[in-house]
């Protein structure tokens, strides 16, 4: 048996808590493992509710005539249910519950699911709060979840994706749910046995404390680089070293293969006071090429740069060449169109018309619409002409995308721009329908208000924080 297994074994047998010396084992992964152990009473307690009182309601799901895959759970106030594919997912103010059925009574854990709970839960045990201050993010703590998967602390049925627990911690998992980790007792026994010296209010511990830090800051450092760990794992060593240590931290992911994670790095960067990091960040904007590489991190670079009137045309220039590119590598245009067309609103009117035209007339929805909705804030003469070019210009097959364009004008202060609106209105044929589900633009004309008003409130927003400037060619 493991010594992490064995501490757990020895802390919900109410052992007296007399461990002073720093453990094998990071106490993120003792703490993992304790949630875990709960979930499994958590989730055996949604497989009960679903036989006890959603048997029926299951079976009707099944049922093509019948419509009862989702509603109030009977006879428990303030929770819902949704079935679906497998499982079934139970959700409250407090707690979303998600299982797959396997067949065991719960006993499989999906690692998402996992996750997805730890950070819904509104009132957290000691358990879960210090799992989620130690890993404070999602992917962290599926990371960490496959870090003892490869350690040979979980279990594989049926597949890699999903796991469970060892047979001792299953045997004690009615044990770590019931334990009252908020008792004084209990809770100072938890961190001596698990090692969360850090959670203890002793200078007695101060080296075991160090020890526990360095541990974790070389787990998180590891995953700074990975692109989809990078965000969470920066923002848990920020608050982990030093201001001067964190930025060597940053300046470190950008020197090193070019990925999403260097747009992560950036943004932390520029969160913080000065232009130190002003070098780092342009040696990686030289690197870039809009051939190979998403515009994200580009992106992240330039807005740092502009920001602090470093290299400007320099800058400039590696823009331009990445927002020229049509269509990104794995899209079907440019995701960052309209990105860039704002980013030269605020810092560059000179090319500020052409990146914003590139934008309305774009083959991506989102790059439209941010750019409609940031011209419908501004309503300025300019604006409203320029969203009347772009509509009169798109064609019947993007009519779906263009809809946007019309509601920017319809919402302007120019009788002008909604007159507009209202007569591309008027010469449009009715979407096409198909026999079976709903065609793109079915879905574009029954969501395109509610979209554009989330957008429009986000886009005002921006524009009063930013200083918009017009573009050198209208003024």
């Amino acid at each position: 048996m493991s010594d992490l297994i064995q501490a757990i074994g020895v802390l919900l047998s109410g052992a007296p808590a007399s461990r002073v010396d720093a453990p094998a084992f990071r106490p993120d992964s003792a703490w993992l493992l304790v949630c875990l152990m709960r979930q499994l009473v958590r989730q055996r307690w949604l497989v009960r509710i679903v036989e006890e009182r959603l048997t029926t309601k299951r079976d009707a799901a099944d049922d093509e005539d019948e419509d009862e895959d989702s509603g109030d759970v009977p006879g428990l106030a303030g929770w819902s249910y949704e079935f679906h594919g497998r499982g079934c997912c139970l959700s409250s103010e407090d707690e979303i519950l998600d299982v797959d059925f396997h067949g065991d009574e719960g006993a499989t854990i999906d690692p998402y699911f996992f996750a997805t709970r730890i950070f819904s839960l509104k009132a957290p045990g000691l358990p879960e709060a210090r799992l989620a201050a130690l890993l404070p993010g999602r992917d962290l703590v599926v990371s960490g979840i496959r870090e003892l998967q490869a350690q040979g602390l979980l279990r594989h049925p049926p597949s890699e994706h999903v796991f469970r627990l060892p047979p001792a911690l299953e045997a004690l998992a009615d044990a770590a749910g019931t334990l009252d980790f908020d008792a004084p007792d209990a809770r100072e026994r938890s961190f001596l046995w698990l090692g969360d010296f850090e959670a203890l209010d002793s200078s007695v511990f101060a080296e075991r404390v160090l020890a526990v830090r360095e541990a974790r800051r070389e787990w998180l450092l590891a995953r700074a680089t990975v692109p989809s760990l990078a965000g969470d794992a920066l923002a848990a060593l920020q608050g982990l070293v030093s201001p001067d240590a964190f930025v060597v931290t940053c300046e470190r992911v950008l020197s090193g293969p070019i990925s999403s994670a260097m747009g992560a790095a950036i943004e932390r960067l520029d969160a913080l006071p000065g232009n130190a990091s002003c070098p780092a960040v342009f040696s990686l904007l030289q690197r870039m090429s809009p051939e190979e590489h998403h515009p994200y991190s580009l992106h992240a670079a330039a807005a740092y740069l502009l920001r602090r009137q470093f290299e400007r045309e320099r800058v400039l220039a590696a823009v331009l060449a990445f927002a020229r590119v049509d269509k990104v590598k794995g899209y079907g245009g440019n995701p960052y169109a309209g990105e860039f067309a704002l980013l030269a609103l605020e810092y560059a009117p000179e090319h500020a018309l052409e990146l914003v035209r590139r934008a309305l007339r774009s083959s991506v929805p989102m790059a439209r619409m941010r750019v409609s909705t940031v011209l419908c804030a501004l309503d300025a003469p300019w604006s409203q002409r320029e969203l009347s070019a772009a509509l009169q210009s798109s064609t019947s097959s993007d009519r779906g995308d263009a809809k946007y364009l019309q509601l920017a004008l319809a919402r302007s202060q120019s009788e002008w721009a909604r007159a507009v609106a209202a007569r591309w209105g008027r010469q449009q044929p009715p979407p096409a329908t198909s026999e079976f589900g709903f065609t793109h633009e079915e879905v574009m004309e029954a969501n395109a208000d509610g979209w554009f008003e989330h957008e429009l409130a986000k886009a005002r927003d921006w524009v009063q924080r930013r200083r918009i400037q017009t573009p050198n060619e209208l003024e």
